[in-house]
């Protein structure tokens, strides 16, 4: 009896000091680019991680890479990340605003035959954020990134 008890109390504790409360959440970044005459090849957008200050921009989890279509961003992003923000777009801004001062946006463009990166800062007043309809599970945030215009 006493062993049923403590592995009782040992799986209750364990359950509450690893349990996720709210459940997980994603975000989907969209947007356009405007090329100037410029192929553009791949853009590199932050992760969920790398917002919430976990990871730095260099790392192998910090970035994704795409490949856009017609010059559109429209990607979706999981996190195992809880959202502690339950699920309202003004905390979960202000929260990105206090880990990052803006986004950087990577964007490999061929000019001429050569490959170049592209760097932009994208400052977070310029950016919208909704939250999404999702059936599937946790909240689920867009960020529009609106027109990203290159020169």
């Amino acid at each position: 009896m006493k062993r049923i008890i403590i592995l009782l109390i040992l799986s209750l504790t364990i359950q509450q000091s690893f349990g996720q409360a709210c459940g997980i959440y994603g975000i989907k970044y969209v947007g356009n680019i405007n090329p100037e005459s410029i192929k553009i090849e791949k853009i590199k957008l932050p992760t969920i991680e790398f917002l919430h200050g976990l990871e730095e921009e260099n790392s192998e989890k910090g970035i994704v890479e795409i490949e856009p279509v017609s010059n559109e961003i429209n990607t979706e992003l999981g996190s195992h990340l809880t959202s502690h923000l339950y699920g309202k777009t003004e905390s979960l801004l202000k929260f990105y605003k206090t880990k990052r001062e803006s986004i950087p946006i990577v964007i490999t463009v061929v000019e001429n035959g050569t490959k170049k990166e592209i760097r932009i800062e994208l400052n977070w007043n310029n950016i919208q954020i909704s939250k999404l309809v999702d059936d599937k599970f946790g909240n689920q945030f867009e960020l529009n990134l609106n027109q990203i215009n290159i020169k």
